[in-house]
């Protein structure tokens, strides 16, 4: 990293992180998780070499990507692939999110993502979703009426 001339301290590029979101399970591709800004330095211009990027995830995955939202402004958001699953999947992702300007300035800030549980229907599998005419025992309705009924 790139230090600037004002007393040895780095000015940074990512402005907003780091920081820490939370969204829900089951969001679909395109659900904008947080949005941040690149700011720009005398000496770039505010131009930005290298946008924003995911260099790295904890756990690795592919669920997020960035996407520009404006003049040095940028948007994290999920990619669908996979679908976070809060039952099945890791319930935090630290991003890694790295940038560079024109000047050779460069900046790595982490957002930490959260998954919050939705409360689903449920969904039954294998020979339970196939049942027909059968009632929540298993056993055809007319069986199941008599059993709950007092003799």
């Amino acid at each position: 990293q790139r230090w600037s001339g004002k007393g040895g301290r780095r000015t940074p590029l990512l402005r907003g992180l780091p920081t820490t979101r939370t969204i829900e399970e089951n969001a679909p591709a395109g659900v904008s998780i947080y949005t941040f800004n690149v700011t720009g330095s005398p000496l770039s211009s505010g131009v930005v070499a290298i946008h924003p990027t995911i260099v790295n995830s904890n756990p690795l995955t592919e669920a997020f990507a960035i996407v520009p939202a404006g003049d040095l402004v940028y948007r994290v958001v999920t990619t669908g692939n996979p679908i976070l699953d809060y039952e099945t999947m890791p319930k935090c992702f630290d991003l890694q999110i790295f940038v560079e300007d024109t000047a050779g300035r460069t900046d790595l800030k982490t957002l930490t993502v959260q998954v919050a549980d939705k409360n689903e229907r449920p969904v039954f599998w294998g020979n339970m979703a196939t049942q027909k005419n059968k009632g929540s025992t298993g056993f055809p309705r007319n069986k199941a009426q008599e059993l709950l009924l007092p003799i």
